[in-house]
């Protein structure tokens, strides 16, 4: 076995020490697909300008789930939160010819698209592609899946 002396004198296997460090990379990592998230400036500078029909993207975590719009379009939606905001926002997912975003409290999520002002914090929809809108259009990011 393998050892490093700690300051302690005790001896330290290196083959638990890298598991461990992969271990906690791993779970890091899990939670967004390993990639980077996007970030909130221009989620929160909407906000703040009370703005509404902007094309946003950030991330948050997942606060609550809520019923479904049904009828002729149904919708998905579930609130986020926003680091660091004591507001919230509501991300609408059109289920017409879109997946079911398979997310639970408290996971993060990614997203992109159009935000409406609302003094609570806000709506996110059109989380579709579309290449006619900025970007190509929407999309929500669950553990590493894009889903538009």
């Amino acid at each position: 076995m393998i050892t490093r002396s700690s300051s302690t004198g005790v001896g330290v296997p290196i083959a638990g020490m890298i598991a461990g460090l992969l271990a906690g990379m791993i779970l890091t990592l899990s939670g967004c697909g390993g990639d980077s998230l996007p970030d909130n400036e221009r989620l929160l500078q909407a906000f703040e300008q009370s703005r509404t029909g902007v094309w946003v993207s950030g991330h948050g975590t997942v606060t609550q789930i809520l019923p479904d719009l049904n009828g002729n379009n149904p919708r998905q939606r579930f609130n986020v939160a926003i680091e660091g905001q004591t507001w919230q926002l509501l991300l609408i997912n059109e289920l017409d010819g879109s997946e079911r975003v398979p997310v639970e409290r408290g996971d993060v999520v990614a997203f992109q698209g159009r935000y409406d002002f609302f003094a609570s914090g806000g709506t996110l929809s059109l989380t579709f592609a579309d290449p006619a809108q900025p970007g190509g259009g929407g999309w929500i990011e669950h553990k590493g899946r894009r889903y538009d």
